[in-house]
């Protein structure tokens, strides 16, 4: 147990107001960093208000639930795996496959999109 090692003029009291020390320290070094939660920042942002969002273009080509996307720096090019362990390069202007890439290890399929070499 945690009270094991106790000295005699340790109390339950004293490792309370211990805990609220650390705990007030710890708030201190979050504002230092201006570490906040989700709900925090949620509750400062504007509503959008009628923001609509229309679907431009399909891209095809996964057997099976997207993981992620992202762009490469070049700014043409989005990168794409999905759970069918698929990772494939696409060129934004015209909507065909740059790259597919069925090779993907296994134990990388979970991690986030990988830049891709440039062709």
């Amino acid at each position: 147990m945690a009270t094991d090692g106790l000295h005699e003029n340790e109390t339950l009291a004293s490792l309370k107001s211990e805990a609220e020390s650390l705990k007030g320290k710890l708030e201190e070094e979050r504002a230092k960093l201006h570490d906040v939660e989700l709900h925090q920042v949620a509750e400062r942002v504007e509503a959008l208000g009628q923001f609509v969002m229309k679907t431009r273009r399909t891209l095809k080509g996964h057997g099976n639930k997207v993981l992620c996307m992202d762009w490469c720096k070049d700014k043409r090019r989005i990168v794409s795996s999905s759970q069918d362990g698929k990772v494939i390069v696409w060129d934004s202007f015209t909507t065909n496959k740059v790259r597919p890439c069925p090779w993907w290890p296994r134990h990388l399929r979970t991690q986030p999109c990988p830049t891709p070499p440039t062709p």
